[in-house]
Protein backbone atom coordinates (compact mmCIF):
# COMPACT_ATOMS: atom_id res chain seq x y z
CA UNK A 1 0.00 0.00 0.00
CA UNK A 2 1.07 3.30 -0.86
CA UNK A 3 0.51 7.33 -1.33
CA UNK A 4 -0.67 7.66 -5.04
CA UNK A 5 -0.58 11.49 -5.17
CA UNK A 6 0.86 14.47 -3.96
CA UNK A 7 3.64 15.68 -1.91
CA UNK A 8 4.47 12.34 -0.48
CA UNK A 9 3.59 10.25 -3.55
CA UNK A 10 4.63 6.39 -3.49
CA UNK A 11 5.30 6.54 -0.05
CA UNK A 12 5.00 2.74 1.16
CA UNK A 13 2.56 2.49 4.01
CA UNK A 14 2.63 -0.29 6.65
CA UNK A 15 -0.75 -2.00 6.50
CA UNK A 16 -1.86 -4.05 9.78
CA UNK A 17 -1.53 -8.00 9.36
CA UNK A 18 -5.08 -8.29 10.32
CA UNK A 19 -8.34 -6.56 11.04
CA UNK A 20 -8.07 -4.18 8.44
CA UNK A 21 -9.31 -4.31 4.59
CA UNK A 22 -7.57 -1.80 2.50
CA UNK A 23 -9.69 0.44 0.46
CA UNK A 24 -8.77 -0.74 -2.83
CA UNK A 25 -6.18 2.00 -5.57
CA UNK A 26 -8.67 2.22 -8.20
CA UNK A 27 -11.64 3.29 -5.53
CA UNK A 28 -9.36 5.48 -3.90
CA UNK A 29 -8.28 7.47 -6.81
CA UNK A 30 -12.29 7.68 -7.45
CA UNK A 31 -12.92 8.99 -3.85
CA UNK A 32 -9.69 11.67 -4.33
CA UNK A 33 -10.87 12.84 -7.75
CA UNK A 34 -14.30 13.59 -6.69
CA UNK A 35 -12.74 15.29 -3.81
CA UNK A 36 -10.66 17.55 -5.73
CA UNK A 37 -13.06 18.58 -7.57
CA UNK A 38 -14.88 19.58 -5.23
CA UNK A 39 -11.75 21.57 -3.25
CA UNK A 40 -12.12 19.11 -0.41
CA UNK A 41 -8.70 18.07 0.32
CA UNK A 42 -7.88 20.78 2.89
CA UNK A 43 -8.27 21.73 6.34
CA UNK A 44 -8.37 19.61 9.05
CA UNK A 45 -8.87 16.17 8.68
CA UNK A 46 -10.25 12.31 10.33
CA UNK A 47 -9.22 9.10 9.91
CA UNK A 48 -11.86 6.83 11.72
CA UNK A 49 -10.68 3.34 12.57
CA UNK A 50 -8.14 4.35 10.64
CA UNK A 51 -6.18 1.00 9.99
CA UNK A 52 -2.96 1.79 7.75
CA UNK A 53 -4.37 5.50 7.66
CA UNK A 54 -4.27 5.41 3.70
CA UNK A 55 -7.15 7.46 3.57
CA UNK A 56 -6.26 10.36 5.45
CA UNK A 57 -2.69 10.12 4.98
CA UNK A 58 -3.47 10.44 1.33
CA UNK A 59 -5.62 13.68 1.82
CA UNK A 60 -2.65 14.79 4.05
CA UNK A 61 0.32 14.41 0.72
CA UNK A 62 -2.74 16.09 -1.13
CA UNK A 63 -2.77 19.22 0.33
CA UNK A 64 -4.51 19.10 3.71
CA UNK A 65 -4.07 20.78 7.09
CA UNK A 66 -4.04 18.46 10.06
CA UNK A 67 -5.11 15.09 9.97
CA UNK A 68 -5.99 12.91 13.44
CA UNK A 69 -6.28 9.09 12.35
CA UNK A 70 -7.98 7.34 15.46
CA UNK A 71 -8.17 3.45 15.95
CA UNK A 72 -8.08 0.87 18.91
CA UNK A 73 -6.37 -1.77 17.86
CA UNK A 74 -2.55 -2.09 19.05
CA UNK A 75 -1.07 -3.48 15.97
CA UNK A 76 -2.95 -0.71 14.19
CA UNK A 77 -1.56 2.87 16.12
CA UNK A 78 1.93 1.19 15.94
CA UNK A 79 1.50 0.89 11.72
CA UNK A 80 0.17 4.69 12.40
CA UNK A 81 3.06 5.77 14.61
CA UNK A 82 5.23 4.54 11.49
CA UNK A 83 3.28 5.86 8.56
CA UNK A 84 2.84 9.35 10.61
CA UNK A 85 6.84 9.66 10.96
CA UNK A 86 7.33 11.09 7.33
CA UNK A 87 4.75 13.53 7.62
CA UNK A 88 5.48 14.65 11.27
CA UNK A 89 9.64 14.98 10.34
CA UNK A 90 8.38 16.90 6.88
CA UNK A 91 6.36 19.03 9.28
CA UNK A 92 3.00 18.10 8.87
CA UNK A 93 0.54 17.99 11.54
CA UNK A 94 -0.83 14.10 12.28
CA UNK A 95 -2.13 12.94 15.87
CA UNK A 96 -2.05 9.26 16.22
CA UNK A 97 -5.27 8.62 18.85
CA UNK A 98 -4.94 5.06 20.42
CA UNK A 99 -9.16 5.06 21.30
CA UNK A 100 -12.61 3.23 20.03
CA UNK A 101 -14.18 5.88 17.20
CA UNK A 102 -17.72 6.06 19.79
CA UNK A 103 -15.23 6.68 22.56
CA UNK A 104 -13.28 9.17 20.71
CA UNK A 105 -16.62 11.16 18.94
CA UNK A 106 -18.14 11.41 22.39
CA UNK A 107 -15.39 13.20 24.34
CA UNK A 108 -14.31 15.29 20.58
CA UNK A 109 -15.01 19.17 20.65
CA UNK A 110 -13.00 19.73 17.74
CA UNK A 111 -14.46 20.41 13.87
CA UNK A 112 -12.79 18.78 11.28
CA UNK A 113 -13.65 19.85 7.33
CA UNK A 114 -13.31 15.79 5.68
CA UNK A 115 -13.99 12.77 7.88
CA UNK A 116 -13.12 9.39 6.42
CA UNK A 117 -15.56 6.55 8.02
CA UNK A 118 -14.48 3.10 6.98
CA UNK A 119 -15.77 1.05 9.92
CA UNK A 120 -15.54 -3.02 10.06
CA UNK A 121 -18.06 -4.64 8.12
CA UNK A 122 -19.71 -6.57 10.69
CA UNK A 123 -21.12 -3.72 12.12
CA UNK A 124 -24.53 -3.42 12.13
CA UNK A 125 -26.72 -0.35 10.78
CA UNK A 126 -27.55 0.46 13.88
CA UNK A 127 -24.27 1.06 15.23
CA UNK A 128 -23.23 2.72 11.96
CA UNK A 129 -25.77 5.15 12.60
CA UNK A 130 -24.98 6.32 15.42
CA UNK A 131 -21.21 6.63 14.46
CA UNK A 132 -22.31 8.42 11.32
CA UNK A 133 -24.36 11.09 14.00
CA UNK A 134 -21.62 11.80 15.71
CA UNK A 135 -18.96 12.45 12.85
CA UNK A 136 -21.79 14.48 11.32
CA UNK A 137 -21.56 16.38 14.83
CA UNK A 138 -17.83 17.13 13.98
CA UNK A 139 -17.99 18.27 10.66
CA UNK A 140 -17.48 21.98 9.60
CA UNK A 141 -20.40 23.36 7.27
CA UNK A 142 -19.69 22.61 3.86
CA UNK A 143 -17.26 19.50 4.99
CA UNK A 144 -17.74 16.25 3.47
CA UNK A 145 -17.90 12.92 4.80
CA UNK A 146 -16.40 9.82 2.84
CA UNK A 147 -18.08 6.58 4.33
CA UNK A 148 -17.62 3.17 3.45
CA UNK A 149 -20.23 0.22 3.83
CA UNK A 150 -20.10 -3.16 2.95
CA UNK A 151 -24.44 -2.19 2.25
CA UNK A 152 -25.41 0.53 0.98
CA UNK A 153 -28.04 1.20 3.46
CA UNK A 154 -27.63 4.63 4.72
CA UNK A 155 -28.09 8.19 4.21
CA UNK A 156 -28.39 9.93 7.12
CA UNK A 157 -30.50 13.29 8.09
CA UNK A 158 -28.24 16.73 7.37
CA UNK A 159 -26.09 15.30 5.10
CA UNK A 160 -26.40 15.16 1.44
CA UNK A 161 -25.48 12.13 -0.57
CA UNK A 162 -23.10 14.37 -4.07
CA UNK A 163 -21.61 10.82 -5.33
CA UNK A 164 -22.18 7.00 -4.90
CA UNK A 165 -19.55 4.68 -5.73
CA UNK A 166 -19.07 0.74 -5.67
CA UNK A 167 -16.14 -1.54 -5.99
CA UNK A 168 -17.11 -5.06 -5.19
CA UNK A 169 -19.40 -5.53 -2.39
CA UNK A 170 -18.58 -1.99 -1.14
CA UNK A 171 -20.26 1.02 -1.19
CA UNK A 172 -18.55 4.01 -0.73
CA UNK A 173 -20.88 7.78 -0.45
CA UNK A 174 -19.18 11.13 -0.42
CA UNK A 175 -21.66 13.35 2.12
CA UNK A 176 -22.02 17.14 2.04
CA UNK A 177 -22.70 18.68 5.37
CA UNK A 178 -24.69 21.91 3.55
CA UNK A 179 -23.60 25.23 4.48
CA UNK A 180 -25.88 26.88 7.30
CA UNK A 181 -27.94 29.64 5.28
CA UNK A 182 -30.31 31.76 7.40
CA UNK A 183 -29.10 29.52 10.92
CA UNK A 184 -30.27 26.60 9.37
CA UNK A 185 -28.59 23.05 7.84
Amino acid sequence: MRVIAGEYKNLELEVPKSGTRPTTSKLKEAVFSSLESRGAVEGRVLDLFAGSGALGFEALSRGADFLTVVDCSREAVKCLKKNAAPFKEGGRGVEVIPMKAEKFLEGCRGKFDLIFLDPPYGMGSAEFGKILSGSTNLLSPGGYIVAEREKEDFLPSGLKAVKTMKSGSTTCEILLKEAEENGKF
